[in-house]
C-alpha cells in the first residue's frame, strides 16, 4: 500500500497540471518550464547514480556528459530561432532576410532588363517592313496596313517599331 498511495498522488497532481494549468500557459513558459525539468532531472540522474559514474573508466567519464552536450546544442539552436524570429535576423540585425534579399534580386533584375522599345531586333524590323510594304492583295490587306500597331497591355509601348 506504501508504494500505491504516492504514485496515485502524483497521478492526481500530474492531471491536475495537464488539464487546468498547462493549456493556459504560453509556449515560451512552457519552454522554460520543460528546460528546467529537463535540468532538474539531469541533477536528479546525476546525484543519484554518482558512484556509478565515479567508478567507470575514463570514456565512460566522457560519455557521460554526451546528454548534457546534445541538452546545450539544443538550447543554442532554440535560443538562436527565437531570436531569429523575435529579433528579425538573429544576432546580426544588419542582415537581410531571406525575403528580403529574393526581392532585392528581383528589382535588381527588372532594372537589368531591356526596355519594350528594343524588343525587336533590326531582322523582324526588316520583315515587318517587307510584309508591309508589299502590295495588297485584297481590300482587307490594305485596310490592316493603314491601322496602326496596337499598344502592349499595361506598358504603353507599341508592339513593333515600324
Amino acid at each position: 500500500m506504501e508504494i500505491f498511495l504516492p504514485s496515485l498522488i502524483i497521478i492526481l497532481v500530474v492531471a491536475f497540471f495537464v488539464f487546468l494549468v498547462l493549456p493556459r500557459t504560453g509556449p515560451m513558459v512552457l519552454a522554460v518550464v520543460s528546460l528546467l525539468t529537463l535540468v532538474a532531472a539531469g541533477v536528479h540522474h546525476y546525484s543519484l547514480f554518482y558512484t556509478e559514474y565515479k567508478l567507470s573508466t575514463w570514456q565512460y567519464g566522457i560519455s557521460a556528459y554526451t546528454p548534457w552536450l546534445v541538452l546545450a546544442v539544443a538550447i543554442l539552436f532554440i535560443i538562436s530561432t527565437i531570436m531569429f524570429m523575435v529579433g528579425g535576423g538573429g544576432l546580426n540585425n544588419s542582415m537581410a532576410t531571406p525575403m528580403e534579399s529574393i526581392q532585392e534580386a528581383v528589382s535588381n533584375s527588372a532594372a537589368a532588363m531591356p526596355s519594350a522599345n528594343s524588343a525587336t531586333n533590326p531582322v523582324t524590323a526588316t520583315i515587318n517592313r517587307s510584309i508591309n510594304s508589299a502590295p495588297a492583295l485584297s481590300g482587307q490587306a490594305n485596310a490592316n496596313r493603314n491601322r496602326k500597331t496596337p499598344n502592349v497591355p499595361g506598358l504603353g509601348y507599341a508592339a513593333s517599331e515600324v
